[in-house]
């Protein structure tokens, strides 16, 4: 019976010496701000920085691209993501210096995913999308455009593919579009401004224009897209 004592003695001090160290680990761990990484590996999954905070990056592939061709669009891409991917792992290491080094108990999380417009073997219209929980009740998804020459290995301009159309007459097209899908935007008319165009994509039947969010709408209107015909592209231009 004395024997069954002491064992039980000895467990239950090993027992709270053990919760004591835990205790302090965990007090350690909250305390400590993370370091930012020399090296961040993309190796199109995902990037895991630390235990808390994950870029998911979507594998691209493009079959029927040529060698050079690949590394023409590739490289246009990472370009672009990689200054994006930098800002994030920066917002992020510069939230756990707030608070006296203190983490916030949230994650940090970016995703990166691509949507093909259109390829053939001479051109390739994409848009590269990246959505970002950063804090807050939502995320926010961005969109980037890209219009690439596969055979000169260069990016088109807005009028290389679309030249003499009217601002101001895609800007009413818009408009009227959004309130014939009841679509709430921020004001009675959408101006035709640089930023209109700002993210578009060649189709083998028109113009496709992507509007961010926030941009023209509220955000539960999202990513707003509005695709115009080459009918209605007649319209539009500048002597019509």
């Amino acid at each position: 019976m004395l024997k069954i004592m002491k064992v039980l003695v000895i467990s239950l001090i090993l027992v709270v010496y053990i919760n004591l160290i835990n205790g302090q680990q965990r007090a350690n761990i909250k305390s400590t701000p993370l370091a930012a990484p020399k090296k961040v590996l993309l190796n199109d999954e995902f990037i895991k920085v630390n235990s808390r905070d994950t870029i998911f990056v979507q594998t691209i592939q493009f079959p029927l691209m040529n060698d050079a061709e690949k590394v023409f669009a590739i490289k246009k891409i990472t370009d672009y993501r990689s200054s994006k991917i930098k800002q994030f792992i920066d917002s992020f290491y510069n939230r756990d210096k707030v608070k006296d080094g203190y983490a916030q108990d949230f994650s940090y999380m970016q995703k990166w995913n691509f949507q093909i417009i259109y390829q053939s073997q001479a051109e390739l219209a994409m848009k590269l999308c990246c959505y970002e929980y950063t804090g807050g009740a939502h995320g926010n998804t961005t969109i980037k455009s890209f219009n690439l020459d596969l055979k000169n290995l260069k990016g088109y301009k807005f009028t290389d593919k679309f030249p003499n159309l009217d601002t101001a007459k895609i800007a009413e097209y818009c408009t009227n579009y959004c309130h014939s899908k009841d679509i709430p935007i921020f004001d009675d008319v959408i101006k035709p401004g640089p930023d209109l165009i700002n993210i578009w994509n060649f189709t083998n039947e028109g113009l496709l224009l992507t509007f961010q969010q926030y941009s023209i709408a509220p955000y539960s209107s999202g990513v707003i897209e509005i695709h115009i015909p080459n009918k209605e592209l007649e319209k539009l231009r500048i002597n019509n």
